[in-house]
């Protein structure tokens, strides 16, 4: 029987190149798929219609035609050319015109990128199934919301609160979070999720969210000391990154594995879960685009 998911009827019919790559990820990993997508389609019909199928559709061609371009001129200049941190924020972050699309896309690979499917088992099984009882959770650069949305949904103990700095980000993770029925357990702000003061409000956390955030800073560092000084004794995060996958925003440059290994180690934190699968590389390319995920625990 064909699932007839609504975001893989519409890339069949609005992102055609994309779509037999998608369905192939999706078939190979329809539970753990389906997870994720038949609860999103719930939400994304309830906020926005049924349009959101045929934007999220083309949303996610542009940006798999943009991430292969970036990955392009990364080949021939051999580092990452993101743009300036402030040309950033208010040129991606706040522009509610490229965050909205870039929201649906980055939703999408987990799901539709062979890179990106382990992903939603590490969270799942390793991450959410793990917490401890009546936990507290907080998602650190939560853009859309979803992850934090299926952490509510899976666990109907928890409550999560999620920062962004991206306001476009944060109205796309409340429209979503208003038809979820998860409004007395979730909640998203726009904040700059590093800016958490290190001095207080020590170990207050349960789970910390920290997904595909650290590509995204000048010195990831700085994350990792969030992390440990918010994680709970008992506490377990959660974090992934990309590694020589350049896009628009991408700022740090990961080359090993090792090196998101040894930044948890320096402050603390053990890896107990990993995953790492590759991307379709350039061909002929020096770099092999990644995506890493990690369960992390205290030592």
């Amino acid at each position: 029987m064909i699932h007839t998911n609504p975001f893989l009827r519409s890339l069949e019919t609005k992102a055609r190149m994309f779509a037999p790559s998608a369905r192939a990820t999706f078939d190979a990993n329809e539970e753990l798929c389906c997870w994720m997508l038949d609860p999103l389609a719930r939400w994304a019909e309830g906020a926005y219609g049924k349009r959101a199928f045929d934007d999220a559709a083309k949303s996610y061609a542009t940006y798999c035609l943009g991430v292969w371009k970036c990955q392009q001129l990364y080949e021939k200049t051999g580092r990452y050319t993101p743009q300036q941190i402030p040309d950033v924020v208010a040129g991606v972050y706040e522009d509610e015109g490229y965050m909205v699309p870039y929201m649906w896309a980055a939703i999408l690979i987990y799901p539709f990128w062979p890179s990106m499917v382990s992903h939603i088992a590490l969270y799942r099984d390793d991450f959410l199934k793990s917490l401890p009882p009546e936990a507290q959770l907080l998602e650190l650069a939560s853009g859309h919301g979803v992850l934090s949305l299926l952490a509510a949904e899976t666990r109907p103990d928890i409550r999560l609160e999620g920062f962004d700095i991206s306001p476009p980000a944060v109205a796309v993770a409340n429209r979503l979070l208003e038809v979820s029925g998860h409004r007395n357990r979730v909640a998203f702000e726009v904040k700059d999720a590093l800016s958490l003061r290190l001095n207080g409000n020590r170990r207050k956390y349960q789970g910390i969210i920290a997904a595909m955030l650290a590509e995204h800073l000048e010195d990831p560092h700085s994350l990792f000391s969030v992390l440990a000084h918010h994680l709970a004794d008992n506490g377990i995060a959660f974090f992934s990154t990309a590694l020589e996958s350049a896009q628009r925003d991408h700022t740090f440059e990961f080359h090993h594995e090792s090196e998101a290994v040894k930044m948890a180690e320096e402050v603390g934190l053990r890896v107990t879960r990993f995953a790492c699968d590759a991307a379709t590389p350039v061909p002929g390319g020096r770099f092999l685009p990644r995506a890493l995920g990690m369960v992390l625990r205290r030592r």
